[in-house]
């Protein structure tokens, strides 16, 4: 009777192998990303979407949300609190052209038509509450996105006129530094000069007139005329000018410093 012999065998070895992990392919640097799938190309737009509102919402400034007609579809506060109307409703649904009525048939769809970015279409607008008021429109996202446009609205009423007044005022100030620093700084010589003259004058009611007490006259009256004359010569030639306390708070044109300023600049 033969004798049955078992071998014993390894599991592993009787198990085919499995792979645990597979190579990844090298990644393609010109490869283009796939786009986004529906569900997340929705959710993009729509996270998009309400960023967008709560930033027209909380931005100071005006605000409205445009559509492919011109029609207003978003507004903020400050563009109810600017046109005066009673709320989102007087807004919400109307044409841009009638709620801000500027007689020109073309301004808007100028804008609109425009290329959008931070140019300014200003002109006097009509609005609900009765009052004419002069209005800065920027378009943000014009011919980029056909059915999304952002305006930026500014009201600029009485901003050219108040920046004329303050032009005209420093021209003011300016101008009155300068006469002051000159009367003051000219009128002891003139004085002097006019005093000089004077005695001359009187002096030749003399039999005798003395000569030589009218050449020392005339040359005080001359030295005079050059000090006013290089007083004049430094306040043309100056390239900054420095003021100096007066009275009452009043300041003037420091000549004798541009003058100084003028001695000790470099020659050439």
């Amino acid at each position: 009777m033969g004798m049955l012999v078992l071998r014993s065998t390894p599991i592993h070895a009787s198990i085919p192998r499995m792979e645990t992990h597979r190579p990844l392919p090298e990644a393609d640097p010109l490869a283009v990303d796939p786009p986004l799938a529906g569900d997340s190309l929705s959710r993009t737009i729509a996270i998009a979407k309400r960023e967008l509102e709560q930033m027209m919402d909380l931005n100071p400034q005006g605000m409205l949300l445009i559509d492919d007609d011109g029609t207003i579809v978003r507004a903020n506060r400050s563009v109810v609190v600017l046109t005066g109307v009673d709320g989102f409703d007087a807004l919400l649904g109307k044409p841009l052209a009638t709620v801000f009525s500027s007689g020109d048939d073309h301004f808007f769809d100028q804008m609109l038509d425009s290329a959008g970015g931070v140019a300014a279409y200003e002109t006097y607008i009509n609005l609900p509450d009765g009052f004419v008021r002069e209005l800065s429109f920027t378009v943000v996202g014009a011919g980029a996105s056909g059915s999304v446009r952002v305006i930026m609205v500014v009201d600029i009423t009485g901003e050219k006129e108040r920046v004329a007044d303050e032009e005209r005022e420093h021209k003011k100030e300016a101008v009155s530094a300068l006469i002051g620093g000159l009367m003051h700084n000219i009128n002891q010589p003139l004085t002097v000069v006019m005093v000089t003259a004077k005695l001359m004058e009187l002096g030749l009611e003399k039999p005798l007139p003395d000569v030589e007490e009218l050449r020392e006259n005339l040359a005080t009256i001359s030295d005079l005329i050059m000090q006013v004359k290089s007083m004049m010569e430094s306040v043309e030639a100056a390239t900054d000018y420095v003021t100096e306390e007066y009275i009452e708070g009043k300041r003037i044109l420091d000549i004798h410093h541009l003058a100084q300023a003028k001695a000790s600049a470099p020659d050439g």
